[in-house]
């Protein structure tokens, strides 16, 4: 415990720290520490330079104390036997469309599965939100049980009847504007406690990097603390409550990706939506942990009057393609393999009966060669 002295600001920062930690957090930047100050401590308004200060004095005045026995390390509830979990029920929704064979490659038909996060990643104009809301639906339309959630950072009521009027299908999916709380100053228990409550199986986020910008902006957060509570909220939400997240983030001009290491690492799906250089659309998974063997396969689409068109057939034939050439590349490794051992002598025997399969294998090379 520290002294509670100083004025009132200085009162409050001193109880909360009482209130919150038992020792120095030295593993705790001075960025999350005013973040979280913010928004707990809501009576006075605190500055970054004075938490700074402050947070030196306690650290120094810790440092005289006697040292304390620091308390038993207790890991019981992160070494477990993953037989004895409990997990979310999970769930496995279809949208009947293409695109669920690239979704996921646990069951037949694949889909997409509750208790996931997935980021979509693109530039702008390629169509992530519209093929989104096209997965959305189509769930929606195959689950009528399931409940949807549309999270609009950018659009306002107008932009919405706009944006509906291009592409109809989000007529029909609930949607949360949190452009109607931009002066409400509550942005964050909006996302917290309505969209990531656990009322909904689906939840779509268009867009992540928008979120943390008005989080920077209007609450002034800092935009490193902003970016990883956004993403905990994501987290949390697919493995406490078996959400799926899908959450849009934009991409450079250049293609290069916008956003922490820690977006990009920590959660289930990388789903990315390119042009090609002749600039037609495709969307492939560049990680997926739901989907292995679908990791960089491309599946092209195009837009007509709101709706999304998958080009089944030429995935499946680039997928045919790609198989032929592994197999034939294999073909050329083995024969380059007897090559080596049989002119060469590597890996040979001087036998008799080795001599006569030598001579087998040289017939059989010398065909090869003839054939190609």
């Amino acid at each position: 415990m520290i002294e509670i002295k100083g004025g009132k600001k200085e009162q409050s920062i001193r109880k909360w720290f009482n209130d919150n930690f038992a020792s120095y957090p030295e593993a705790v930047s001075m960025v999350d520490l005013y973040g979280r100050l913010g928004r707990e401590v809501t009576e006075h308004t605190i500055s970054y330079g004075m938490l700074n200060g402050i947070m030196k004095d306690i650290k120094r005045e810790l440092a005289t104390e006697p040292e304390q026995e620091r308390p038993v390390l207790e890991v019981a509830d992160s070494v477990v036997e993953i037989n004895q979990l409990e997990f979310p029920n999970f769930q496995l929704l279809k949208s009947g469309t293409y695109i669920d064979e690239l979704l996921s490659d646990h069951s037949s038909g694949g889909g997409l599965y509750t208790g996931t996060v997935n980021i979509v990643v693109g530039e702008s104009g390629v169509g992530k939100s519209t093929v989104m809301l096209d997965v959305l639906a189509n769930i929606k339309k195959q689950n009528p049980e399931a409940n949807i959630l549309y999270v609009s950072s950018e659009m306002t009521r107008n932009d919405i009847y706009f944006y509906k009027e291009k592409t109809p299908i989000i007529g029909d999916i609930p949607t949360l504007l949190m452009m109607d709380y931009i002066k409400t100053g509550n942005m964050d228990r909006v996302i917290e406690e309505v969209a990531f409550n656990g009322d909904y199986d689906v939840v779509l986020l268009d867009s992540f990097q928008d979120m943390v910008v008005k989080f920077k902006d209007i609450l002034g957060w800092k935009a490193t603390y902003a970016e990883t509570w956004l993403t905990n909220v994501m987290i949390d939400a697919a493995d406490k409550m078996g959400i799926a997240v899908l959450a849009i983030q934009h991409l450079t001009k250049g293609g290069t990706y916008v956003g922490s290491t820690y977006l990009k690492h920590a959660t289930t799906a990388m789903l990315e939506f390119r042009f090609d250089s002749e600039g037609a659309r495709y969307v492939e998974f560049s990680k997926n942990r739901r989907g292995g063997s679908n990791i960089n396969k491309p599946l092209y689409y195009t837009l007509q009057d709101g709706k999304i068109c998958y080009d089944q057939a030429r995935f499946e034939s680039t997928q045919t393609s790609k198989e032929l050439e592994s197999t034939e590349l294999e073909r050329k490794r083995e024969a380059e393999e007897t090559f080596n051992r049989v002119f060469f002598g590597l890996g040979t025997d001087t036998s008799e009966e080795s001599s006569v399969a030598n001579e087998e294998i040289e017939l059989e090379i010398v065909n090869q060669i003839k054939e190609d």
